[in-house]
C-alpha cells in the first residue's frame, strides 16, 4: 500500500495552484512513472502539467488524444487509480498485436513525456451505481476499472463484503496480482479469487473458465449482490450467460466493455430487427443486433468521418431523416443539433428502419 492508503480526496485541501480537474476537462498531463505490470501491460502514472488535482469517480475512463505518424487519433482507457489519490491519475494499457495506440504508448511514453487527455467520462462507476455488496468480475485487462473501485473502497477502509473474481490466461498475465493478494490479506471483508485458463505446475489457484456453478460456489449469496463486470467481449458473453442462467436480476448487473460503452443485460438484449437506408446512395443494410450506424455504413463501404468513437467529439454527426435510434451520447451533440435531427453514428443503434441523409 502506498502513502495515500488512508487518505480520501475530501481530506485534501488544494493549494491555490492545485485546481480541481472538472468534468470533461481536456488537459496536458506529464508521465511521471511507467510501471511494468506484466510482460505486455504497463501502467502510466500521470500528473497534470497545470498542477491540478484529478476529480473523477472510481470506474470512469479518459480519452487519450495522440498524434501518431502525423495522424490524430483518440483512444479510451479506464482509470486504474482511485479518486482517493487525486494527485496523480493512472491508466493501465495492454500491448495489443497490431494495436497502433497501445503499441505507441508502450514504445514512446517515458517519464517526462507529455500527452493530452480528456475526461473523466462514463457512467460505469460507484457514484452512479452504488452497491452494498459488490461483486467485481473481470477478465484480462478489463481489471482496470474495477481495480479503481476496489482501491477506492479499501482506501476508505469500507466494511462492505467485497468479492473480486479475476480471470487471466496464465499466472504471468494476472495484472495487479501482488496488490490483489495483499489487499485480500489485509482486509478481512475483501475476498479475491484469481482464475487462470492455463495454470502451470506452480499454480495452486483455480483453473478453467468462469461458470454459473463456480460463481455460486465462490459467492453463495450472489442473488443478493450487485455485479460489476468488465473484460473482452468473449469473457463478457460468458459472464452474461452465467448470470442469466443463475437468474441474477438485470438491475443488479452493470458492465463496461472496452471502448467505453456500458449497459445492462436487459438493454443489450432489447434489439429489434433493424435496417439502415442511405438516402443519397440508395443503399440499404440489414443490421445485426447491437450494430451502430457507423458499423452499418462501413459495411456498405460508406465513409463517415469519426474520431473518438465514444459519443464525445461529435465528428460522426449525421442527419437522421426518419426512424428511431438508441443513442449513448456523452456530450457530442448540443440540444439544437438533437432537435434538428442529428445523431452520432458511432454510438447510435437503429430501432427498426432508419433513413440517413448520406
Amino acid at each position: 500500500m502506498n502513502a495515500y492508503a488512508s487518505i480520501q480526496a475530501s481530506d485534501i485541501v488544494p493549494t491555490s495552484r492545485q485546481r480541481q480537474w472538472t468534468q470533461k476537462t481536456r488537459d496536458v498531463v506529464l508521465c511521471r512513472r511507467v510501471i511494468d505490470e506484466t510482460h505486455d501491460v504497463k501502467t502510466f502514472v500521470l500528473t497534470s502539467a497545470a498542477d491540478r488535482m484529478f476529480c473523477f469517480s472510481a470506474g470512469q475512463y479518459v480519452l487519450v488524444h495522440l498524434r501518431i505518424n502525423g495522424a490524430a487519433m483518440t483512444r479510451s482507457y479506464s482509470v486504474s487509480s482511485p479518486p482517493t489519490r487525486p494527485l496523480d491519475l493512472q491508466i493501465t494499457v495492454k500491448r495489443k498485436p497490431g494495436g497502433l495506440a497501445s503499441n505507441w504508448l508502450h514504445d514512446n511514453v517515458r517519464p517526462g513525456s507529455e500527452i493530452e487527455i480528456e475526461g473523466p467520462l462514463g457512467s460505469f462507476n460507484l457514484d452512479e451505481l452504488p452497491a452494498q455488496k459488490p461483486v467485481f468480475l473481470s477478465g484480462g485487462s478489463g481489471v482496470t476499472p474495477v481495480m479503481s473501485m476496489l482501491r477506492a473502497l479499501t482506501d476508505r477502509a469500507d466494511d462492505r463484503e467485497i468479492r473480486f473474481i479475476h480471470s487471466a490466461r496464465t499466472p504471468g498475465d494476472i495484472v495487479f496480482r501482488s496488490e490483489l493478494e495483499a489487499l485480500a490479506a489485509r482486509f478481512p471483508n475483501v475476498q479475491v479469487t484469481l482464475i487462470c485458463n492455463q495454470g502451470g505446475p506452480a499454480w495452486t489457484g483455480s483453473t478453467g473458465r468462469i461458470g454459473g456453478r463456480m460463481l455460486l460456489s465462490l459467492v453463495p449469496d450472489l442473488h443478493k449482490r450487485t455485479v460489476f463486470a468488465c473484460g473482452p467481449e468473449g469473457y463478457m458473453k460468458t459472464a452474461r450467460a452465467c448470470l442469466d442462467a443463475i437468474g441474477l436480476p438485470p438491475a443488479q448487473y452493470h458492465e463496461e466493455s472496452f471502448g467505453g460503452s456500458n449497459g445492462s443485460r436487459s438493454e443489450m438484449g432489447s434489439a429489434v430487427p433493424s435496417s439502415v437506408r442511405f438516402a443519397r446512395s440508395g443503399l440499404e443494410y440489414q443490421c445485426t443486433p447491437g450494430e451502430t450506424l457507423l458499423e452499418a455504413a462501413r459495411n456498405c463501404g460508406i465513409y463517415i468521418p469519426t474520431a473518438c468513437q465514444q459519443g464525445v467529439c461529435g465528428t460522426c454527426r449525421i442527419a437522421k431523416l426518419s426512424g428511431e435510434v438508441a443513442m449513448d451520447d456523452l456530450g457530442g451533440l448540443n440540444a439544437e443539433e438533437k432537435s434538428a435531427g442529428y445523431v452520432l453514428a458511432c454510438c447510435s443503434r437503429p430501432q427498426g428502419t432508419v433513413l440517413l441523409d448520406i
